[in-house]
């Protein structure tokens, strides 16, 4: 009898994971249609993404200040109102301190851009003369006597006016996403929790709270990714532009607002500030002002590494470099600039779902254990300052609001 009992059991448990196998393929297959339908529509409606994706940007980063309100008994309307003017409000307050200085340093950019040009061909032909590379670059004089003859003068026009719709193109659509995207923010904003319970609504009532659980992880990953790294943008601006300032580097503020608006992206961002120090400090100054230039950008980025990122990006759905980057190319050849700013939240939130299927499908995993799996945070920073870089954590997540499905979440999960 317990022989036939450990047959009947091995057999019950090879169908359990076959049936696991048959629904994550299922599963993998509605995934993988998901991401082409979306993908077809992105390409055909390139228009509309830059407008989506900066009113997500300000769902995200406002709804926690508009749902406390309505903690508060704050209608959403009310709360909606007065985050839209808080931002308002520090923007004009930012533009109103930043950018006479910038103007100021653009105008000085602009007067010395002859010479920082012909300082920087000058030696980049010495550099390739030590290695024996034969290099030719015209220096500013003779790009001037090019583009006053006037033969070249007819090529160039007829170049521009081929360009006039792409430009006229460009116009629009810059116009079109900072006035589409607030609106569609603000519209977002006030339903959001009806479109919420509306998308739940779509879900068959055996996986509804399995569905909640992913929605929030998600929920807090882009989130937090978005919160998490505009402040981390922020502070990693100011810190550059401080330290260029401070060893008196030409146009400080201008590298450390590129380099602060650039940290947003994975491996792009981190060393740009620090290339263009370097490269201003050579064409303007001296190899010693080029050396205290790397010096900032390194120190900026360990205090960004060790300290400011922890504090700020709890915990991480951790993507490998190589995925990363691919997703970035990928993204960039789809989307163009915008395709590139959603690409790491995107793959992220595609590892969360698609994790938490694997693991709860195929592995046989609680929503717990599955989230834990794909959910690692790290630990708090410690006194001694540790050489390293972030590009291995994508996406920040607030471990608090990562929490175990209740008693009906497990039975529904059981079902």
């Amino acid at each position: 009898m317990s022989t036939h009992g450990d047959v009947d059991a091995t057999a019950d448990s090879e169908t359990a994971v076959l049936r696991r196998i048959g629904q994550f393929s299922w599963s993998a297959l509605g995934i993988i249609a998901l991401i082409g339908v979306v993908a077809f529509l992105i390409i055909e409606a390139r228009i509309i993404l830059a407008p989506l994706f900066l009113a997500m940007v300000v769902v995200f980063i406002l709804n926690p200040f508009v749902s406390m309100l309505e903690r508060m008994r704050i209608h959403r309307i009310l709360g909606t109102t007065l985050g839209f003017l808080i931002i308002i409000a520090a923007l004009v307050a930012a533009v109103a301190l930043v950018i006479p200085s910038i103007v100021e340093q653009g105008e000085m950019f602009a007067s010395d851009f002859p010479d920082l040009y012909n300082d920087l061909t000058e030696q980049t032909i010495t550099i390739a003369e030590r290695f024996n590379i034969d290099v030719s670059i015209w220096d500013y004089d003779r790009i001037v006597e090019f583009l006053n003859d006037p033969e070249n003068q007819d090529t160039i026009v007829s170049l521009i006016l081929d360009r006039v719709g792409s430009f006229t193109s460009g116009i629009f659509e810059f116009i079109l996403i900072f006035l589409l995207g607030p609106v569609l923010a603000f519209y977002f904003l006030l339903d959001l929790p009806k479109q919420q319970g509306r998308l739940l609504e779509l879900v068959p009532g055996s996986h509804r709270a399995e569905a909640a659980f992913v929605g929030r992880q998600l929920n807090t990953a882009v989130g937090g990714f978005l919160r998490g790294q505009l402040l981390v943008a922020i502070l990693v601006g100011l810190m550059l532009s401080i330290g260029y300032g401070v060893i008196d580097l030409p146009f400080w503020l201008l590298i450390g607002l590129v380099g602060g608006v650039l940290n947003i992206v994975p491996f792009l961002g981190p060393w740009v500030g620090g290339i263009l120090g370097v490269i201003v400090a050579l064409a303007t100054t001296d190899l010693r002002t080029a050396f205290w230039a790397a010096v900032v950008a390194i120190v900026v980025q360990q205090i960004d590494n060790n300290f400011v990122s922890p504090l700020v990006l709890r915990a991480t759905v951790r993507l490998h470099p190589a995925v990363t980057l691919s997703v970035l190319v990928l993204a960039g050849a789809v989307a163009g600039f915008w395709g590139i700013i959603i690409a790491v939240p995107l793959a992220a939130s595609v590892k969360v779902v698609g994790g938490h299927l694997w693991r709860t499908r195929l592995l046989g995993q609680t929503w717990e254990e599955a989230g834990q799996a794909i959910i690692a945070e790290p630990p708090p920073p410690s006194g001694a300052l540790r050489f390293r870089t972030r590009e291995m954590e994508a996406i920040p997540v607030d471990s608090d609001e990562v929490t175990e499905p209740d008693g009906d979440a497990d039975a529904d999960e059981n079902d």
